[in-house]
């Protein structure tokens, strides 16, 4: 049986006994199974905060058994009724009344007194108790042996209690240890953890258990045992699972430290490890009665917390059947749709409860805890310190490393509607950084064709190819005068043409993915123009990837030959008009049908394609001393600048968590569940080692 004492904003005295017919029920069942009781307890004290004039505490605890899982007994306490406040504020004598406050000292005296009393009521039914578990943070037993010294009741600890605890000392003795890292001190709780459950009531392997705990991961194994130890069954490849890299831990002074916190002060306690009880059952009641009395409503004042929490032990105990329950014995209809939905809600709380007991769910429910981590350090690091008390009167680290760079998704429906608009360029030249000379665009209905005077010259192998010159300040088109447009003038029009559309349409071109978008973007954003231009268009498509998975196994995918080869046909090519004029021909009127329009959803890309592109290329410079000494692979860094991480970030994020923080930023899950760089232990301790030298 558990006796948990929780807390929660408001206090009543309510006698469990007096109560409920549930309450007496599941107290005899407990009784009638038991000889004595083992009893684990929980206590939580509230501040009303949201009424100023109210300073007092209120409470409540609460007694489970641990064999039946249910309410044997709760009790509150309460300092403030509302008819007598409101009475003295008045000068008045209150009127006859239940009066709610039944608690005048401190807080922290709360929650030994509410022990005592369940204990003595317990008592007062004959009811022998072997055990009281709880937290070691009051004097609860204490004061229970004190005043009833027939007691025979031993006090054992909270197993929950005990580890949060050790984590906590683990936490404080980081900053003074390099090596204890967050992952260690994981590995060190685990260790913990399975050598308490495989040590249930043996004190003599609780003792050897601890010793063997800290020697073992520094690869002492003079007191490990063979049947969990994987160096005594294999010592030529055993590596720790759980340690960096798999490999012992070295530091002396963590050692001793770690001594100082297992032998000196938890094996003389060996016998309470030996017999820790769980307080789950008491959190799962606090968080009923937290639904039914939030702790930011003051219900304590009157006699409204005492209902709420009847309520929340009647739901543990007998499931949300108990609304009918409580209706029919008032002479009520228990309600049909009340019973359906009370079994709906049963059934969902039994499926789940027997889920959460199953191997199966336990090893969910660390995944998806270990995933929340991840996330949750991974955004911390990139983040920066942005909460921390007295942080706004220093100068704290303001820059935030960039997010995850979430993949573009297209709306199928609007994709499958959208016209599609044929463009081509000539440029001055073959480099991504030539002028654009002549722009062209194609759709069924409409057609777009102007030539931009350059201000680079042409190079001779662009004129050889394009035919167009300049001379002075005249353009020319085979030796033939052209009309031409400065470049702003020329980028505006053509923004107005796509403008035009009824749909925004997808812009199709030959090539357009490796030169063609680039050398537009670069032109409209020296003017910027490129947002503007991106918000009427849906994407690119280029034809040459669409052919070479359409017709396979061409010799040449070049505009010229798949004219050639599909159409039958030859043409002036390099005159970006007839250039648009012919690729839609290709792309819908070929044997193949619409090629474009049949394989869309696979092969557009965003609008911002080549800004990405760009700003990727800039950030795969910065790991260029990394690639040449090793440290990374071009493969590695790639994918760092592709999910927009530069080397400053890296080194951001070791300043901020070290190789803790490193590890989050390169392992944090994009949207689509994959690593955003790498989770590999051996690449990312090598990046941090070249990033700290003087360590």
């Amino acid at each position: 049986m558990k006796l948990c004492h929780n807390t929660t904003i408001e206090n009543c005295v309510i006698n469990v006994f007096e109560l409920t017919k549930t309450s007496r029920r599941c107290f005899v069942y407990d009784i009638c199974n038991l000889l004595s009781i083992s009893i684990t307890y929980s206590l939580s004290i509230l501040l009303e905060e949201a009424v100023e004039a109210i300073s007092l505490n209120e409470g409540v605890a609460s007694l489970i058994g641990q064999k039946t899982g249910k309410v044997l007994h709760h009790t509150m306490r309460s300092g403030d009724c509302r008819v007598c406040s409101i009475a003295n504020r008045k000068g008045e004598v209150p009127r006859k009344h239940k009066c709610s406050k039944n608690w005048t000292g401190s807080a922290k005296a709360m929650e030994p007194d509410m022990v005592v009393q369940m204990i003595r009521d317990l008592k007062e039914q004959n009811v022998p108790i072997s055990e009281l578990a709880g937290d070691d943070d009051s004097t609860g037993y204490n004061r229970a042996i004190k005043e009833m010294p027939d007691l025979h009741m031993e006090k054992t600890s909270d197993r929950n209690h005990v580890t949060k605890n050790i984590v906590n000392k683990l936490y404080s003795m980081k900053p003074k240890h390099k090596e204890l890292s967050v992952m260690v001190i994981n590995a060190i709780t685990r260790n913990f953890a399975y050598m308490v459950d495989q040590n249930k009531g043996n004190q003599t392997g609780i003792e050897n258990g601890l010793r063997a705990s800290i020697d073992h991961i520094f690869g002492e194994h003079a007191h490990c045992v063979q049947s969990w130890c994987g160096y005594l069954k294999d010592k030529t490849t055993y590596k720790h699972s759980s340690l960096p890299h798999g490999k012992d831990l070295k530091s002396l002074d963590l050692k001793s430290d770690l001594e100082k916190l297992f032998l000196d002060k938890l094996v003389p306690n060996s016998k309470k490890l030996a017999n820790l009880a769980s307080s789950q059952a008491n959190e799962s009641l606090n968080m009923t009665i937290a639904t039914k009395a939030p702790k930011y409503k003051h219900y304590s004042a009157s006699s409204s917390l005492s209902y709420r929490v009847s309520s929340a032990v009647l739901q543990k105990n007998e499931g949300y059947s108990y609304v009918s329950e409580v209706h029919e014995s008032s002479g009520l209809s228990p309600g049909t749709e009340t019973l359906k939905r009370s079994l709906k809600l049963n059934r969902k709380r039994d499926r789940k409860s027997t889920v959460s007991k199953t191997r199966e769910g336990k090893k969910q429910r660390l995944l998806l805890k270990k995933k929340r981590s991840s996330k949750n350090s991974g955004m911390e690091v990139r983040e920066g310190k942005t909460y921390e008390s007295e942080i706004g009167l220093e100068h704290p680290d303001q820059e935030e490393i960039p997010e995850v760079m979430e993949i573009d998704k297209f709306d199928k429906e609007a994709i499958t509607v959208a016209p599609l608009l044929v463009f081509d360029l000539e440029t001055t030249g073959l480099s991504r950084s030539s002028d654009i000379i002549q722009l062209a665009a194609c759709s069924k209905d409409s057609t777009f064709d102007t030539y931009i005077l350059p201000s680079q010259p042409i190079s001779k192998e662009a004129t050889n190819i394009t035919k167009i010159t300049v001379r002075g300040n005249n353009m020319l088109y085979n030796s033939k005068p052209v009309n031409f447009k400065y470049p702003h003038q020329a980028l505006t029009d053509f923004i107005t043409f796509l403008s035009e559309f009824s749909c925004k349409p997808i812009l199709v071109g030959h090539n357009i993915k490796r030169f063609d978008c680039h050398i537009l973007y670069n032109a409209l954003r020296f003017y910027n123009m490129y947002s503007e231009f991106c918000s009427h268009i849906i994407g690119f498509v280029d034809s040459l990837d669409v052919f070479k998975h359409v017709v396979p196994g061409l010799s040449s995918y070049s505009q010229t030959n798949l004219v050639d080869t599909l159409l039958d046909e030859t043409y002036a090519a390099h005159n970006a008009l007839e250039d648009t004029r012919l690729l839609f021909r290709l792309i819908t009127c070929t044997s193949q049908g619409n090629v474009i329009s049949d394989n869309i959803t696979d092969f557009i890309f965003s609008s911002n394609y080549p800004h990405n592109c760009h700003m990727h290329q800039d950030n795969l410079t910065t790991f260029s001393e990394a690639i040449n000494c090793k440290a990374l692979s071009k493969a590695t860094a790639l994918k760092a600048a592709r999910s927009n991480l530069r080397l400053c970030h890296l080194k951001l994020s070791i300043e901020r968590n070290g190789l803790d923080g490193l590890r989050a930023l390169l392992s944090e899950l994009t949207n689509q569940g994959k690593v955003r760089v790498t989770s590999c232990k051996k690449i990312i301790q090598k990046m941090y080692d070249f990033l700290t030298p003087e360590s």
